[in-house]
């Protein structure tokens, strides 16, 4: 692919503005000129070539359908009906209820009342949900103009709830990581996990039919701020089998996955790799440096950009953008991530069309 020089003047033109969905409500943002589309640059870092700058999640168009009831009670949704701050919480997919805290923006499980007091019994209570139920065209049908307007850009669909977080609903956390561990309780964890693959996998299919679903978020937390909940040795004999299933329904259908995993999961690494994961945006608790080194050539790291002040002068920025890019010089399977901050952070904003203009400089050269 041809590399074109850059031309900072015209790559600074807001060509248009669009709407983008949001999680409280949908806002406007300014679209710019640039030498191939969003949606190709990040399909370039995936496949292990050289992006024209570094991608980012500017890049991306985040859809997350308030048809699903997983999606409500998380008080989660981006689509074309923003959901109102009193309709955030409730009944999931599973029948599980869900008490959204606004004080930190997500919801939780009631604790001490599981819907499932022995895992060995799920196929007696558990009933998986029918996705014919959902209106699939209605719902394609509101948000089609959004999404049409950004073709370009990579199309994302989140899966709140994966395999450990959808057995902590069904159990609390202790007795689901009890139940990782239980060898009498291990065969139905392995039964629940198999039908839950194949239900990932229906539902991606229609993410993919209704929506042009490109990429997959997939939320699957595995750690605290200190240390995973699990050895490697256990996430491989549990999750990793399940997880590359997941990642299979996607890159069947020519998709990626985004595996969104909080807490300090570096060691837990080998095991997203082995299951086939695209993307991981670790938290700040974890050795980025060293994630990159060891593994930057085998997925993709997503790199959360320090705050800026919003007064922040315009030297400041530059400078900053340049350590940024330098601390990454060389590597161009890391991406970025500060896009919610830039909607109304002056600086942000600036801090991250800089890093656009350094890394096409930047890509070139490597190119």
């Amino acid at each position: 692919m041809n590399r074109i020089p850059l031309d900072r003047q015209k790559e600074s033109q807001a060509i248009e503005v669009r709407v983008q969905f949001g999680k409280e409500k949908n806002f406007e943002a300014p679209s710019y000129y640039t030498p191939i589309q969003p949606v190709e640059n990040f399909r370039l870092m995936l496949e292990g070539k050289v992006p024209f700058w570094m991608p980012t999640d500017e890049d991306t168009f985040t859809i997350i359908p308030r048809i699903i009831p997983d999606n409500v009670a998380r008080g989660y949704v981006m689509d074309a009906e923003p959901l109102a701050l009193e309709e955030n919480g409730g009944i999931d997919m599973f029948g599980i209820e869900w008490e959204y805290v606004p004080t930190v923006g997500g919801s939780m499980v009631k604790p001490g009342n599981p819907k499932v007091a022995d895992i060995c019994d799920w196929e007696k209570i558990i009933t998986f949900p029918n996705l014919d139920d959902y209106d699939w065209e209605g719902s394609a049908a509101k948000s089609a103009p959004y999404l049409e307007k950004n073709r370009d850009k990579l199309i994302e669909t989140w899966i709140f709830n994966g395999l450990f977080e959808r057995l902590i609903s069904f159990l609390d956390f202790e007795a689901a990581a009890m139940a990782l561990l239980d060898e009498e309780q291990q065969e139905a964890v392995h039964k629940l996990f198999d039908k839950l693959c194949n239900f990932y996998d229906d539902l991606i299919g229609r993410y993919q039919k209704y929506y042009g679903t490109q990429l997959i978020l997939f939320h699957d937390d595995w750690g605290s701020q200190r240390a995973p909940f699990f050895s490697l040795a256990t996430c491989r004999e549990m999750l990793v089998p399940y997880l590359k299933r997941v990642a299979e329904s996607c890159h069947k259908r020519g998709m990626y996955i985004n595996f969104h995993c909080c807490g300090k999961n570096e060691m837990l690494v080998p095991a997203m790799i082995e299951a086939g994961v695209d993307m991981w945006i670790p938290q700040s608790m974890n050795d980025f440096d060293m994630l990159v080194k060891e593994y930057g050539d085998k997925i993709c790291l997503g790199s959360r950009m320090s705050l800026l002040p919003p007064e922040t002068p315009d030297e400041d920025v530059v400078a900053a953008a340049t350590a940024f890019v330098t601390r990454y010089k060389g590597c161009t399977r890391v991406f970025s991530s500060g896009a919610m901050f830039a909607r109304t952070n002056p600086a942000m904003a600036k801090l991250m069309r800089e890093v656009y203009f350094q890394t096409r400089e930047e890509y070139n050269k490597l190119a």
